[in-house]
């Protein structure tokens, strides 16, 4: 039988045997390929061994008191620890006397103010360098809620809302906005922020005044839900190093008077030297409402998208309501949030 190539299969076994192959190959310089392979492998391997040494030797060195105050913006969960750094960053009120639309209480370090009016701060660094950003967020003050991001509200964010009015549709859903024009506004792992650039301060001045204004209220339920915010400032480099972190609670309400005597109140009855509220019900104050924790699925086919917001709004509103009614926030808060994630 031949083969293709027109040799008989022994005569094609035979064209060149062992021995002669020894020849060539030493007549031709001639190298077998896995000695080939071998070779380059170890070039490889000597190579990555070079790159990864240049690599390496090529980082930057931050010495221990850089690793102190640096600190990249890649949690999920913000970072809220203030420290004032080797700029002595500081944040502060450019009055802290009552106003009309905004209160400042000092027993509890917080702004009470009315939503979508101007609240007047004043940024300090040194020495006052040029390049460098404030980074303003707002948060949940409680641990529990620390991941959460704090967005407006349904109702503030709907394209009918006045505040709404030839704004950038990514800027619409920020609760914090910055009055300075050059502001960028940011969104990482969900959580929302403005970024406003700052310059040296003026000549005779030591500092940087900004204002900044709130589009929710902490009461609206599809939003923050009654549950208690601050803002965090950071001062960051071209790089977003963040070089010094201050907090400020902020409180965005109908009547910031009212409100800040009210919590200043349980602050006060909760101190020690302070005689304890009476474990006995006042006259004419009614107990907690409970409620029926009975959980009930319902599958409905809705016409139209609208329709459908309201039926999942009426929902969240009703949940939200009873868990402020009963204080059973944990409670509701897994279903309150599943209407979130449906809610396009």
């Amino acid at each position: 039988m031949t083969t293709i190539n027109g040799f008989s299969d022994s005569q094609e076994s035979d064209l060149v045997n062992e021995e002669d192959m020894k020849v060539l190959e030493k007549s031709i310089d001639f190298i077998p390929e896995y000695w080939m392979q071998n070779i380059t492998d170890d070039k490889i391997d000597e190579n990555y061994e070079l790159k990864q040494q240049y690599v390496e030797e090529s980082k930057p060195i931050k010495d221990e008191d850089e690793e102190q105050y640096y600190q990249e913006l890649e949690s999920s969960i913000p970072i809220k620890e203030e420290f004032a750094g080797r700029h002595n960053f500081q944040v502060s009120l450019s009055n802290q006397d009552s106003s009309k639309h905004w209160v400042y209480s000092p027993i509890l370090k917080k702004v009470f103010i009315n939503m979508e009016e101007t609240l007047p701060l004043r940024c300090k660094w040194d020495p006052p360098e040029d390049g460098l950003l404030l980074r303003t967020a707002m948060v949940f003050s409680l641990d529990q809620y620390a991941s959460d991001p704090v967005k407006r509200c349904h109702n503030h964010m709907a394209p009918n809302n006045p505040s709404n009015r030839d704004i950038n549709p990514r800027v619409i859903k920020h609760v914090v906005r910055c009055t300075d024009s050059n502001s960028m506004y940011e969104e990482r792992n969900e959580h929302l922020s403005v970024v406003t650039p700052l310059h040296r301060p003026q000549p005779g001045s030591q500092y940087v005044p900004l204002c900044f204004k709130f589009l929710c209220k902490n009461s609206c339920p599809s939003g923050m839900n009654r549950r208690p915010t601050e803002l965090i400032f950071t001062l960051e480099n071209s790089e977003r190093t963040v070089l010094g972190r201050r907090r400020l609670p902020v409180r965005v309400c109908s009547c910031p008077k009212r409100d800040k005597k009210k919590e200043e109140a349980e602050v006060i009855e909760a101190q020690p030297n302070v005689k304890k509220r009476k474990l006995s019900m006042p006259v004419g104050k009614k107990m907690m409402p409970s409620c029926d924790t009975h959980i009930f699925s319902v599958q409905l086919n809705i016409v139209g998208k609208e329709n459908y917001l309201s039926v999942m709004k009426y929902a969240y509103d009703i949940m939200a309501g009873q868990a402020a009614r009963t204080g059973q926030f944990e409670f509701f808060k897994p279903y309150m949030d599943d209407i979130l994630r449906k809610t396009p």
